[in-house]
């Protein structure tokens, strides 16, 4: 399945292949500084509304009772993402995973450990909402973000696989 980050990545290759192949090099070069930054922002909002998501399904899998997932949804989901990680700290997402409890954070943290590719997605995770907090909160205009739009793409392709990784095991 084609996500809207995936096809924001080939309209931007569309657009900057277009303008090369017309001799456009300065646009090209002025639409991607701008483009890799719309792309950081593209990805860290669209993994809020997947974490959501999946957190919005954990609870109603795990409660019959709608008036659980109206309080759950109203004081600790809405509005609340960027409360569960620690943003400066780019290596674990324990903060997260203690929200559900001591032997699940254990758990995963050593599957996350073990096993180096996890390990590497939980970071492009943890790095594009770090660079994302940084970026919104020091000036998105003259913000200097230092990563290509094919390094900020190789991240997405990671941190994605991060997060069906926590759909699979909170909703599975």
């Amino acid at each position: 399945m084609s996500s809207p980050i995936q096809k924001f990545i080939e309209d931007y290759k569309n657009l900057n292949n277009f303008l090369i192949s017309n001799g456009q090099i300065s646009s090209s070069v002025d639409i991607n500084e701008h483009y890799r930054k719309i792309l950081l922002l593209s990805c860290a909002s669209y993994y809020e509304t997947q974490i959501i998501d999946i957190l919005k399904a954990f609870v109603k899998l795990n409660s019959t009772d709608d008036r659980i997932f109206s309080f759950m949804n109203n004081k600790a989901i809405q509005r609340q993402y960027y409360t569960y990680f620690d943003w400066d700290q780019t290596s674990n997402i324990n903060k997260f995973l203690g929200m559900f409890g001591e032997e699940f954070k254990t758990t995963i943290s050593n599957e996350i450990k073990r096993n180096n590719d996890l390990t590497l997605q939980v970071k492009a995770f943890l790095e594009i909402g770090s660079e994302r907090n940084k970026m919104v909160h020091r000036n998105f205009l003259e913000y200097k973000l230092d990563k290509t739009f094919d390094e900020i793409t190789e991240l997405h392709n990671k941190a994605q696989l991060f997060i069906e990784y926590i759909r699979q095991k909170l909703c599975d």
